[in-house]
């Protein structure tokens, strides 16, 4: 588990270094039921490949596959990636729509700096003081 909240981390900064990092982590669930971790490792894998074409569709079906896992909390990662995403790929407009998404995904309050956090990937001023 903690492999996969590793290469979370490095995906942002260092994507090659995150790449080696899922691998091991692949290697550890091997064999395992850990289908949380299996799944959070792809939304990582969309993270590491933010500058990448085609991250929208494994997105889209990254989310199917946390639904049907029952194991819907993982869609605020998926957002926060697609939020990486358009954020290096300077769609402004896209971002914005992805940040709308993860403040209703975060309405609980449970992973609520997530929009903190892709508000700042895209250089844009927080709305409000954060509650984080």
């Amino acid at each position: 588990m903690m492999q996969v909240r590793l290469a979370v981390a490095l995906s942002f900064a260092d994507p090659d270094r995150a790449g080696a990092e899922l691998s091991l982590a692949h290697q550890l669930l091997e064999g395992l039921d850990q289908r949380s971790n299996a799944l959070l490792a792809q939304a990582v894998a969309l993270i590491k490949d933010a500058r990448s074409d085609g991250i929208i569709d494994r997105a889209r079906s990254l989310n199917t596959g946390t639904t049907g896992a029952g194991l819907p909390f993982l869609h605020r990662f998926v957002e926060l990636a697609v939020a990486f995403h358009h954020a290096v790929r300077e769609e402004d407009q896209e971002l914005a729509a992805a940040i709308g998404r993860l403040r209703e995904l975060t309405a609980t309050g449970d992973f609520v700096y997530f929009t903190d956090i892709a508000h700042f990937m895209g250089g844009l001023p927080l709305p409000a003081p954060t509650t984080t």
